[in-house]
């Protein structure tokens, strides 16, 4: 496997006729946050425009195929709808490296000698749909260093519990990337409701920072 990793200088790009431009200097990421759960609702809403959400969602094999690609899919550079999200930004991609979902990277210009590796990884993602797992999935987050660290449940009832889990453990973690944030986000489906989520900013203190609107 061939790996990677992101410093996208000056990365410009389109977004719903607003100019994004995403710059790292410091601490800030290349892609945050923020803008990280704007284009997952985006590309979300495309979707529902196409298929049945409701439907799909009550099918895990199917959700996650829609959410991360096929081995199949992939071999044509279809990594799914959180996929198009990185290479909207210009990133490739890499699925289940290291038991990862998901790794954007970018390639970095050739060094004069080989002391550091041609590429910048930027972005994890990690897709859940056993909320039982989450310990497990930020545990294993933990060991890989990048910027954004993207994970998405589905906590039912017990979104409080989940939020306040991670931000204990996200907390007690040791930060490898200065200014590195975990994004956490929770999917839900209620009858008459559809399909909604909410998603948090957590820092390595464990302080979360509330995206979504009430």
């Amino acid at each position: 496997m061939t790996r990677k990793t992101g410093a996208l200088k000056h990365l410009k790009i389109n977004i719903s006729k607003n100019i994004l431009i995403a710059e790292r200097g410091g601490s800030s990421l290349t892609l945050g946050c923020r803008v990280f759960f704007q284009e997952f609702l985006g590309e979300l809403d495309k979707e529902g425009k196409k298929k049945d959400l409701m439907k799909i969602f009550e099918n895990d094999t199917k959700w996650t195929a829609m959410m991360l690609g096929t081995g199949k899919s992939r071999k044509k550079e279809d990594f799914g709808l959180i996929g198009r999200i990185g290479q909207k930004f210009g990133y490739k991609i890499e699925a289940e490296w290291r038991d990862i979902d998901q790794i954007w990277y970018s390639w970095l210009p050739k060094p004069k000698n080989w002391k550091e590796a041609p590429w910048q990884n930027d972005v994890l993602v990690e897709h859940e749909n056993t909320i039982g797992r989450l310990e497990y999935t930020l545990f294993k987050c933990e060991e890989i260093s990048v910027p954004l660290k993207v994970c998405i449940f589905y906590p039912f009832e017990n979104e409080q519990e989940c939020l306040e889990k991670a931000s204990e453990i996200i907390g007690k973690q040791v930060n490898a990337y200065p200014g590195g944030v975990y994004l956490i986000i929770f999917g839900f489906a209620e009858e008459g409701k559809g399909i909604f989520w909410h998603a948090y900013e957590i820092d390595f203190k464990g302080n979360a920072l509330k995206l979504h609107e009430p």
